[in-house]
C-alpha cells in the first residue's frame, strides 16, 4: 500500500513538472558518459550509436562531456554482486576497460581516472570538477543503469545538482531491469527521465 501511495505521488510529481528545469546554460552543463568502455558497449550496437550521438550533440551545444570509467578493484575486500559482475565483464579481454572505440574524447573532453566505486562521485575529481567548473546540471547515460548509473543518480541527487537521465542512451543487466530504472526508480531522484530527441526538443538543437 505504501509502494503504490508513493509511486502515484511520484508520477503526480513528474507529470505537474515542478521539478522541471528547462535551461540548460552551456556553462552550466556536463555530459557524463558513465562506464562507456569496451566491456560494456561493443562496436556496432545500437547504444553505442546513441552514446556518441549524445557526445556529438553535447559538444554542440558546448556541453562539457565528462568520460567516467570504471576499474576493478582487486584488494576489495568485501565485493558486492554488482562488483563482481562489472568486475568479469572487465577481464573479458585486454582492451576491456579502454573507453568505446566511437566514444573516442575529443580534446576538450574531461576523461576522470578510472574510479573502483559504483558511483562516479566515489572519485574526488568530480567533486573538484563541479566545483571548479561551477556544474549545476549533470545529464547522465551509459550501459550500466541499474549498478553504476543509478547509484550516481543518487549521489547527484545528495548534492542538490540538477539532472537529467537519457533513457534511450541507457543499458542495463536485462531488459525487465532497465524498464524498473527508467520507470519507477530514476524518476524519483532525477528531474528529467528522457529520450534523447525529446531533450533536444527542450532544449534546442
Amino acid at each position: 500500500m505504501r509502494n503504490s501511495l508513493l509511486n502515484a505521488a511520484t508520477g503526480w510529481y513528474v507529470r505537474r513538472g515542478l521539478r522541471t528545469y528547462h535551461r540548460y546554460p552551456a556553462d552550466k552543463t556536463a555530459v557524463f558518459l558513465v562506464d562507456v568502455q569496451r566491456a560494456f558497449v561493443g562496436s556496432g550496437q545500437p547504444l553505442s550509436g546513441s552514446l556518441a550521438e549524445l557526445a556529438r550533440w553535447a559538444r554542440s551545444r558546448g556541453f562539457l562531456v565528462v568520460h567516467a570509467p570504471i576499474a576493478v578493484d582487486a584488494g576489495a575486500a568485501f565485493k558486492t554482486p554488482a562488483h563482481r559482475q562489472i568486475e568479469r565483464a572487465l577481464s573479458t579481454q585486454a582492451d576491456a576497460p579502454e573507453l568505446a572505440s566511437a566514444l573516442g574524447p575529443s580534446p576538450d573532453d574531461v576523461v576522470l581516472p578510472a574510479r573502483k566505486t559504483l558511483s562516479v562521485f566515489g572519485l574526488p575529481e568530480v567533486d573538484a570538477l563541479i566545483e571548479a567548473r561551477g556544474l549545476e546540471h549533470l545529464i547522465l547515460a551509459g550501459p550500466l543503469a541499474d549498478l553504476t548509473v543509478d547509484s550516481s543518480l543518487r549521489d547527484a541527487a545528495q548534492r542538490d545538482l540538477h539532472t537529467t537521465v537519457v533513457s534511450d542512451c541507457l543499458a542495463a543487466s536485462t531488459p525487465a531491469a532497465l524498464e524498473l530504472e527508467v520507470r519507477h526508480t530514476m524518476p524519483r531522484y532525477a528531474h528529467l527521465v528522457t529520450e534523447l530527441d525529446d531533450l533536444k526538443r527542450r532544449i534546442g538543437g
